[in-house]
C-alpha cells in the first residue's frame, strides 16, 4: 500500500510533543505581565466574534486550557500559544496564568511548534497563514538556509507539511495592496476575488480596482462598489486580451505568408535548369503563366510596402 502523506497537523505537532517530552510538562502559575507576547506570531489579535465567545466562555467558567511560554530573559517568558487567551486574561482582571513552560534548541523550533500549537485550535485566515509563512520564511533566513525561490518554497513545504501549491497561493497574498487587505479584513471582499487581485500577472490590476472603487459616486454598499470594480477591471483585461491575441495573430499570418512564398522561390528554381524547361511542350502556357505569377508577385511586393509604410506611420 503507499504511504499516505503526513497530515499538516500531525507534521507541525511533532516538534511541541518531543519537546513536552523532554519537560515533562512543567506547569507554573506565571504573572499576566511577565507573558511577552511572541515576535514570531503573526496569527491575527482581531477582537472577533470568536473572541467574544471565547471571552465569555473564559469569564463564565475559567481558563480552559494552559498558555504554553518558552523562557525569555529577566524572568519574562515568550508565549507560543495563548496570544489571545492573555488579551482576554488581562481583560477579565487576571493576575497570574497557569503556563506549561517548554525550551525548544533554534528559534526555528520555537516557530515550527508556534505554527504548530495554534493551527488547530482556532479559525486560521488565508492572510494568517500568508504571514506566518513570510515570518518562517525569515527564520529560515537567519537559519542560513538556501533562499532561491524554489528552494524556500520547498523549504517551506517540509516546514508545514503544507503542499507546494497551496503554499505558492498564500505567498501570492502578500502581494496584496493595504487597501486590499484592509477590504478583506473588514468583510467587503471575497477571498476569490483577494486570490484573482493576488495572482502575478493580476497584481497590477489593483490600484486600478480602488482607483474604480473612488470613481463611483452611487450611494451604495462598499462591497457592491468593489464588485462593480472588479467586473470593470475584468471586462478592460479582457479586451487587452483580445488586442493582444489580435496582434499575435497578424503576426502569426505574416510568417505563414513568408513560409508560402519561400515554398515558391524553391519551387521556381527547380524550373530553372534548361532541361526543365526544354521538357515543356507548351511553352506559350508556360509563358503566361509565369507572366501572372510575376503580376500576382508584384501586388505582393505593393501589398508588404504599404503595411511597412503603415507600421513607419504608427511608430
Amino acid at each position: 500500500m503507499a504511504k499516505t502523506k503526513p497530515s499538516l497537523f500531525s507534521t507541525l505537532q511533532q516538534t511541541s510533543s518531543i519537546s513536552a517530552e523532554v519537560n515533562s510538562e512543567l506547569v507554573r502559575k506565571i504573572p499576566v505581565d511577565k507573558l511577552l507576547d511572541n515576535p514570531l506570531n503573526r496569527f491575527s489579535m482581531k477582537e472577533d466574534e470568536e473572541f467574544e465567545r471565547s471571552l465569555k466562555s473564559i469569564e463564565k467558567d475559567g481558563l480552559w486550557e494552559d498558555i504554553i511560554v518558552t523562557p525569555s530573559d529577566n524572568g519574562y517568558y515568550r508565549i507560543i500559544s495563548g496570544h489571545r487567551r492573555k488579551l482576554i486574561a488581562k481583560k477579565l482582571g487576571f493576575a497570574t496564568l497557569p503556563c506549561k513552560v517548554r525550551t525548544y534548541q533554534t528559534e526555528l523550533d520555537e516557530a515550527r511548534a508556534l505554527i504548530g500549537e495554534n493551527i488547530h485550535k482556532r479559525s486560521i485566515t488565508p492572510l494568517d497563514m500568508a504571514y506566518q509563512l513570510q515570518t518562517l520564511s525569515e527564520v529560515l533566513d537567519r537559519a542560513g538556509m538556501p533562499n532561491s525561490v524554489h528552494e524556500r518554497v520547498e523549504q517551506l513545504t517540509q516546514q508545514t507539511g503544507l503542499s507546494r501549491a497551496t503554499i505558492l497561493r498564500y505567498l501570492d497574498l502578500l502581494r496584496l495592496n493595504p487597501t486590499i487587505v484592509k477590504w478583506i479584513n473588514d468583510g467587503v471582499m471575497s477571498m476569490t476575488d483577494a486570490y484573482f487581485l493576488a495572482q502575478k500577472n493580476n497584481s497590477i490590476l489593483q490600484d486600478r480596482v480602488i482607483d474604480e472603487v473612488e470613481k463611483i459616486k452611487e450611494d451604495i454598499p462598499l462591497e457592491n462598489k468593489i464588485q462593480l470594480a472588479l467586473d470593470i477591471v475584468k471586462q478592460i483585461k479582457k479586451e487587452k486580451k483580445k488586442q493582444s491575441d489580435k496582434q499575435v495573430n497578424t503576426i502569426n499570418t505574416v510568417k505563414k505568408c513568408r513560409n508560402s512564398v519561400n515554398s515558391i522561390y524553391k519551387q521556381l528554381n527547380q524550373l530553372l535548369s534548361i532541361s526543365n524547361l526544354c521538357e515543356t511542350q507548351d511553352k506559350k502556357a508556360l509563358q503566361e503563366n509565369i507572366d501572372n505569377l510575376s503580376s500576382e508577385l508584384t501586388a505582393l511586393m505593393n501589398a508588404c510596402d504599404t503595411i511597412r509604410k503603415t507600421l513607419k506611420n504608427l511608430t
